[in-house]
């Protein structure tokens, strides 16, 4: 088998983990979608974060965050310069009813209440006293917070979904019977196929559509908890899944690979083995195999012979 064939089979593997996890990445936005995964994590954090007096409470009810959402839906992202508006709001009114604060009502407000920790408190005051009263530069510093705490809220959720990727991604091999080990040898005993797929994979990583798609990926883990902010775009956000799992049905199809069950196996140990490697591969995530796709391409490309040339029949002898 020359190195060419050798670098064909390879690419005709990574080409089904890559339409694996673009189908595994979709059914999880679906299913996060459907739960409301992002806006329970930040509802949550939020919570236990601000529980003394029921303050967490108290903050996603408050005009400002609530009306971000439709009525009975919980936010699913907070502007960290809403959130400091309505903390300190909340923290002040209790002292002071609706009374407009100023620098040092609210540090009278802040040293009286219950309904933040004393670590809280002596960071606020702290920051009040950096002022030089300056309320905008104490909103600030409660804005900075909130977004570093935004990023940790976000690792949580990005180990959630990692969890349902993978699981999602060992459901999904099952079914479709992807076993790397029977894959690799039809497509090392099936010439035409392997060729006829590396063709495609090639097509693919230079397509705008499935590019997009990836960077789609990668903007919701760098964002996690940001990607859409009401119903409208999670109902957008379902439909246009639903048609990226269609389109990956499709190219699964052309492939004209053995997916699937007709037989039972004869070694079920190496049905296992070869069926977990593919879902472990799966769960590693559609951008990682794009990647990977990209380069391989690229050395296909260098690699390939140069077509040949009719001569030119002027210089043919007569």
């Amino acid at each position: 088998m020359s190195l060419f064939a050798i670098l064909d089979l390879v690419i005709g593997i990574i080409f089904i983990y890559f339409l694996l996890s673009l189908a595994c990445s979709a059914v999880q936005e679906i299913i996060s979608s459907i739960l409301r995964l992002r806006p329970k994590v930040l509802n949550q954090w939020i919570r236990d974060t601000f529980s003394k007096g029921n303050t967490g409470e108290a903050i996603l009810k408050h005009k400002l965050i609530d009306g971000l959402t439709a009525k009975g839906r919980m936010a699913a992202y907070i502007p960290s310069d809403k959130f400091s508006r309505v903390l300190l709001d909340i923290i002040h009114h209790k002292q002071f009813g609706d009374k407009p604060y100023t620098i040092d009502s609210l540090r009278q407000a802040i040293t009286a209440t219950d309904l933040l920790d004393d670590d809280f408190k002596r960071s606020l005051l702290q920051s009040i006293a950096e002022a030089s009263g300056e309320i905008t530069k104490v909103r600030h510093e409660v804005q900075a917070w909130f977004d570093q705490a935004m990023e940790r809220v976000s690792g949580t959720y990005k180990k959630k979904t990692q969890t349902i990727i993978l699981c999602i991604s060992l459901v999904l091999t099952g079914l479709l019977n992807a076993d790397t080990i029977d894959l690799a040898r039809y497509l090392y005993e099936n010439p035409a196929v392997r060729e006829s797929i590396a063709d495609r994979a090639e097509e693919i990583a230079h397509d705008s559509t499935y590019r997009e798609m990836v960077n789609k990926i990668k903007q919701a883990k760098d964002d996690s908890l940001h990607p859409w902010q009401n119903a409208d775009d999670a109902m957008a956000s379902i439909n246009k899944n639903v048609a990226d799992l269609k389109s990956i049905k499709a190219e699964l199809d052309a492939t004209k690979l053995p997916l699937g069950w007709k037989n039972l196996p004869e070694n079920w140990i190496i049905k296992i083995l070869g069926l977990l490697f593919t879902a472990l591969a799966v769960s590693l995530g559609a951008p990682f195999w794009f990647d990977m796709l990209n380069k391989l391409v690229n050395l296909r490309s260098v690699g390939k012979k140069p077509a040949a040339t009719k001569p030119d029949p002027g210089q043919q002898s007569s």
